[in-house]
């Protein structure tokens, strides 16, 4: 099974993330320390402990511990500056897009749907009349141009909020003639792509730029 996940957020907030001015680094920090706290440093008795233990684990006492997922400060320098970032390191660095887009997002949307899935549900649209433009495999055809690189069997894909707002209007009058095998699947993503013109409507309230439809998925 895979997982499709749509955002409401606008393509230059989103790549934001990567620019490495000094007010985005201090929020991408600020984002992570929030999500991952730093693990308690060891007491002086905890450390004077480990010393005795001999050469092989003094490296540990008050070292940072790098876990698999887990972003480091590395990490968050070579994310933050748009670096090339260590393939045993992405997932750790997707995970801090994932925090950013996580607070700048004005709606997010997870679906589970596999390849095979997205192709059946274009299929059926497209029968009901959609036409192809608004399918949701159209979505990935203009990647979002983050230098981090993607993880192994992951998408990426935007289109502007009003090609989004366009996409609502066309799956929602396909609904009634979608099968039963497809139809909820499709009524959650239109359901959600109806909220486009309120979020379009908050964000120029508060002087941020009019959300896009940015989506990935991963097999």
């Amino acid at each position: 099974m895979g997982i499709v996940r749509l955002h409401a957020l606008g393509i230059d907030e989103l790549r934001d993330v990567c620019v490495g001015t000094d007010a985005t680094v201090q929020r991408l920090r600020a984002l992570a320390l929030a999500a991952w706290p730093p693990a308690p440093t060891p007491s002086p008795r905890q450390g004077g402990l480990l010393r005795k233990l001999g050469p092989f684990s003094r490296h540990a006492v008050g070292a940072p511990i790098v876990r698999q997922g887990v972003p480091t400060s590395h990490d968050l320098d070579d994310v933050a500056h748009g670096r090339d970032v260590p393939a045993d390191r992405r997932t750790a660095a997707w995970a801090l897009v994932g925090a950013w887009v996580d607070d700048l997002a004005w709606g997010s949307l997870e679906v589970d749907a596999t390849d095979a899935d997205i192709d059946d549900l274009d299929f059926a649209l497209a029968t009901a009349g959609v036409p192809s433009r608004y399918g949701l495999r159209q979505l990935f055809a203009h990647g979002t141009a983050l230098p981090v690189k993607l993880l192994p069997g992951m998408r990426d894909g935007y289109a502007r909020g009003t090609h989004a707002v366009a996409m609502a209007s066309a799956w929602r009058g396909a609904l009634g003639a979608l099968p039963t095998t497809v139809e909820p699947r499709a009524a959650t993503i239109a359901g959600w792509l109806d909220r486009f013109t309120g979020w379009t409507h908050k964000a120029d309230e508060a002087g941020r730029p009019a959300p896009d439809l940015v989506v990935w998925f991963r097999s």
